[in-house]
């Protein structure tokens, strides 16, 4: 076994989880069960251009992470934690 100084390894880091197609397909999935799909501002052809930020705050909204504690977000697997 090898002896390793831990002090020097990697930390422990909180990971974000979700794909961007996984966020990009929830807030697609919202959109329709909402009925918004049919609207401009919601139709799945709004999406096309948008950034990978802008799909992951959508995202954020739809699913309340805001709301959640830190614990609450890890446990509902919207993060994982990592040693780096």
């Amino acid at each position: 076994m090898t002896w390793r100084n831990h002090e020097t390894t990697g930390k422990v880091n909180k990971v974000w989880t979700k794909s961007p197609q996984e966020m990009l397909d929830y807030c697609l999935e919202i959109d329709k069960a909402n009925g918004l799909h049919k609207t401009e501002d919601y139709s799945p052809a709004f999406y096309i251009g948008k950034s990978l930020s802008y799909i992951r705050e959508v995202y954020e909204q739809y699913v309340g992470l805001d709301s959640l504690s830190e614990v609450e977000q890890i446990e509902n697997g919207y993060y994982k934690l990592e040693i780096e």
